[in-house]
């Protein structure tokens, strides 16, 4: 009886063993699926619902990235975003280290996309850090390209290039087929720099190394901005044909995104070339795949190209319209490169509009906007800007009552003289006033740029408000504890945290920097409560002991010193 009891059991172990390498095994041939539809939305989304029928954390949050991939490459921003948080509950940060950190890369750049840089940035920053401090030189390379990308959209070109060109070295040290992507990127910065035949050099180095490693896709992408270089240097009908190499790639892959800036360059190109029917053949075709993205950054290029079109082929007013909403979503986005071409554009409507007057005056505003965006970011203080704006301001009023204060003077000296006397000092009044008016228009641009670092630089206060309306005395705040997109705020008087969804950048930026320091990529203390600092961790007066990186130890140190 025993016998058969144990020759039993054996079976069916072998049969649920059998079941579970079965499954396994599946899990492993979707997984494989996955990778190679990595460029076909469709397809890779039906692998990816495959993938989510399973029980099986792996199973679960490739799946989730598989398809939140696909509503990626269909322009479907926000769906994306939604798919890769699910993707990383199930993804544990040590145990699935290497896809956790490809799923939270990706869901920094649909933030990067939609126009939460902050959010991005903070992301991107982490995971470098953290790539340093664990010696994992490809991951390092990985963030320094997106930084880069966030640099250029920032108009800060030299770093940006120094970004690119730190990450070549690294991949092309350690993963040589993952350099394209950042050649790609740095010839094209060099392009946005008019450094054309560097530019050129460096697209055409990344399609070598595309076709090498058999990166089609790549490949598109370069042929997509060396056919902006030709267009600069007015070879359009090279411009077009590498083109149209772009689209026939993009077109079998299905890929949205990709194809809506290949048909926004051939708009440019039918606009240059005076050829109506095809400039708004192509930008229709652009509008009608981007609709309902959401993507924010491709929206504000899409208005600027119906600008550009109007602006030459139709309706100056419609122009004027998406100028301004194309310029009211780049400056959302913080991108300051992309301004200067649409606010000439806007310029030029207006002036095609016949109102030159007005073009004049969005140029000087433009300028004005310019040098505060310029001040803005080099300032170090709210203060430095609110000074700036106060002396302006001061100006202004004391031009404006010296010349009303001479205008009323003249008036009453010519109290009971001739009409015509009288007339002239009223119009010269007049004119004044109109002055003052649009110095008072300059004076408010600045006025805006104050608010909006008033929005990003908030005074440190007693306390501080979290997004769910709970006040913290800042006395009472121990630490705080990043936790992915949320952070844990731990305060004396109570036994468990506060959670809110923010970065520890971003918390740490509206803290007293002499009271509150990072010491981990996951903890930022306030010395208040720190009893002893040790090599590798610290403890609170609570008992609480948190780790000490190597990352912040200098940094720790030094603010120790300072604040004794």
């Amino acid at each position: 009886m025993n016998n058969s009891i144990r020759a039993v059991i054996s079976i069916l172990f072998v049969i649920v063993s059998f079941s579970g390498f079965g499954q396994s095994q599946e899990i492993s041939d979707l997984l494989n699926a996955t990778r190679r539809a990595s460029a076909y939305p469709d397809s890779l989304a039906y692998y990816g619902e495959k993938l989510l029928s399973y029980n099986d954390s792996l199973a679960k949050f490739e799946g989730y990235f598989a398809v939140g991939y696909s509503h990626y490459l269909s322009g479907k921003l926000n769906t994306a975003g939604t798919y890769y948080d699910s993707a990383l509950v199930f993804a544990h940060p040590a145990k699935h280290a290497s896809s956790y950190s490809r799923i939270k890369r990706n869901r920094a750049i649909v933030y990067q996309r939609t126009g939460n840089v902050d959010q991005a940035r903070g992301i991107y920053t982490e995971m470098l850090n953290n790539a340093k401090e664990n010696n994992i030189p490809v991951e390092e390379a990985l963030m320094l390209h997106q930084l880069g990308i966030l640099e250029q959209s920032s108009g800060n070109y030299d770093q940006a290039a120094a970004n690119y060109n730190s990450a070549i070295a690294l991949y092309k040290e350690n993963r040589p087929a993952a350099a394209t992507n950042s050649m790609i990127n740095l010839g094209t910065l060099y392009g946005r720099m008019d450094l054309i035949p560097r530019s050129n050099s460096m697209l055409k180095e990344a399609v070598v190394s595309a076709e090498t490693y058999g990166q089609t896709t790549l490949s598109a992408r370069a042929f997509n901005n060396i056919s902006v270089n030709f267009r600069k240097v007015g070879q359009l009908d090279s411009s077009n044909h590498y083109l149209s190499l772009a689209e026939n790639i993009y077109t079998s892959q299905g890929n949205k995104i990709s194809l809506i800036e290949n048909y926004q360059n051939k708009t440019a190109n039918f606009i240059e070339l005076n050829k109506k029917d095809s400039a708004y053949h192509y930008l229709n075709k652009a509008l009608a795949l981007n609709e309902g993205s959401g993507d924010k950054y491709r929206e504000s290029r899409l208005d600027f190209m119906v600008a550009r079109v109007e602006l030459a082929f139709g309706n100056a007013e419609k122009a004027i319209e998406y100028a301004n909403l194309s310029i009211s979503k780049i400056l959302e986005l913080q991108s300051v490169d992309d301004l200067n071409d649409r606010y000439q554009i806007l310029a030029d409507a207006y002036e095609k509009a016949g109102q030159e007057k007005l073009a004049l005056q969005i140029m000087r505003k433009w300028k004005a906007l310019e040098d505060s965006l310029e001040f803005y970011k080099n300032v170090k203080t709210l203060e430095e800007l609110t000074q700036a704006y106060d002396a302006a301001r001061n100006d202004e009023l004391i031009e404006e009552a010296a010349g009303l204060q001479k205008m009323n003077t003249g008036l009453l000296a010519g109290i009971g003289a001739v009409v015509v006397l009288s007339a002239f000092l009223f119009f010269q009044m007049k004119k004044k006033s109109k002055e003052v008016r649009l110095k008072s228009s300059e004076i408010a641009t600045l006025q805006t740029q104050v608010n909006l670092l008033k929005d990003q630089l908030k005074p440190t206060q007693d306390y501080i408000t979290l997004k769910s309306k709970a006040v913290i005395p800042i006395e009472e705040l121990m630490y705080i504890q990043s936790d992915g997109p949320y952070i844990e705020l731990f305060t004396e008087k109570k036994e468990r945290p506060e959670i809110d969804r923010n970065s520890l950048k971003n918390i740490l930026a509206s803290l007293p920097h002499n009271q509150f320091i990072q010491v981990h990529r996951s903890y930022i203390v306030n010395i208040n409560f720190i009893q002893s600092i040790y090599a590798t961790n610290l403890v609170l007066k609570d008992g609480t002991e948190l780790n000490i990186s190597r990352t912040f130890k200098s940094g720790i140190e030094s603010v120790l010193r300072n604040t004794a």
